[in-house]
């Protein structure tokens, strides 16, 4: 049996991919880079921070789910400011796959 300290539905795996995201309401694009994957979800930084509950499309460049370009619809889960000593991006947003 494999261990889930973090208690989520999915374990995650760490895999670097540049990403675009386009927010649902606004049809505006924005890039980002993806940090890591689950089954049903996925962690990446960007610049702009879709609100908590938004529905977003994610285009991977790399995607660790198949060999090809993919794209996912997901909702925000989280979202929170980062340091400059954590990355060049603004913010570290959490998605669910719908």
């Amino acid at each position: 049996m494999v261990m889930n300290p973090e208690q989520r539905e999915n374990a995650r795996f760490p895999h670097q991919a540049t990403i675009m995201f386009e927010n649902f309401n606004t049809g505006k694009y924005y890039e980002g880079r993806m940090l890591n994957y689950s089954r049903g979800g996925m962690c990446f930084e960007s610049d702009y921070s879709p609100e908590v509950g938004a529905e977003i499309f994610i285009g991977i460049e790399k995607s660790p789910y198949s060999p090809n370009h993919d794209v996912y619809r997901a909702r925000v889960i989280w979202n929170r400011p980062q340091s400059e000593n954590e990355s060049y991006y603004y913010y570290g947003i959490g998605v669910k796959f719908c």
